[in-house]
């Protein structure tokens, strides 16, 4: 293979990898790429039209500021107020927006419950077969084959935590660690954002590599809840099975640039 040849693979590489790199949302735990605002009124959880975001499929609002949320009490402190999904450029994007701080302490005999992890269900069937940790040194870590640990209350949302509810994962007890994804959790607060603009808001903002969920596509679910599942969130969008399609072609440019590398060693040892 000639040199040619080589710089036209390298161009291929570099064009892809500009491609897939270049985004829309920096996770940075800002939510002005979200399209969402700080106004201090309802209309802020709207994003506007820029990710073409779907109220009920790619976004849930569930601001709900009362001391009963869903399915416990808790109050602010420990409200899923909103989940925001999007699929492009090679990942999946995620934002949520809680009352609880990441600095909130897992201290169930002083009741207080620390932030879980993110669930993901393919097929929306309950089997949440992957988990991304929210929280810790392996934050932003992808796992499969996840053992869950769940909240404290049952299907009927009655306190009963030897019988909890298993459609509210809350923490990842295990797995198999097989991706590491961008994944920020704003511990300084902020107001003034939807009608309840007293109430205090972090957020937790991910990428993570589609290559992640290789033989996955369709509906799934991404749900989030702290660890007495007290309020749970999700969201339901579709991820195109075309979506893995640049990967292969990259893993494919990598290939034939390091077949490519490995003659050009060859000839030179040979010169």
């Amino acid at each position: 293979m000639n040199l040619k040849l080589l710089l036209v693979l390298s161009t291929l590489t570099a064009c892809y990898l500009t491609t897939a790199q270049a985004s829309q949302i920096a996770i940075d735990g800002n939510l002005a790429d979200w399209g969402l605002h700080k106004n201090g009124n309802a209309d802020d959880w709207t994003p506007d039209s820029s990710l073409n975001l779907v109220l009920g499929e790619t976004y849930n609002v569930e601001d709900q500021h009362t001391a009963y949320l869903n399915p416990g009490f808790g109050g602010q402190a420990y409200d899923a107020e909103a989940m925001y999904v999007h699929v492009a450029d090679g990942n999946l994007y995620l934002a949520l927006i809680t009352g609880l701080s990441p600095n909130t302490p897992n201290d169930p005999l002083h009741n207080s419950f620390g932030p879980g992890d993110f669930a993901i269900d393919f097929g929306q069937d309950g089997s949440y077969e992957f988990g991304i940790q929210t929280t810790g040194p392996n934050q932003g870590h992808v796992y499969s084959n996840v053992a869950w640990d769940y909240g404290l209350w049952d299907a009927d949302g009655n306190y009963a935590p030897n019988n909890p509810d298993t459609q509210h994962p809350t923490s990842i007890k295990s797995g198999t660690d097989i991706a590491i994804g961008q994944l920020v959790y704003n511990g300084i607060g902020f107001k003034n954002m939807g009608q309840y603009y007293k109430d205090t808001h972090y957020v937790i903002e991910a990428a993570i590599p589609l290559l992640a969920f290789a033989g996955f596509s369709g509906k799934f679910d991404v749900h989030w809840t702290m660890n007495c599942a007290n309020d749970a969130i999700w969201a339901d969008p579709i991820l195109p099975s075309q979506i893995s399609e640049p990967a292969t072609l990259a893993l494919l440019i990598f290939g034939l640039t390091g077949l490519t590398y490995k003659r050009m060693q060859h000839a030179l040892v040979s010169i």
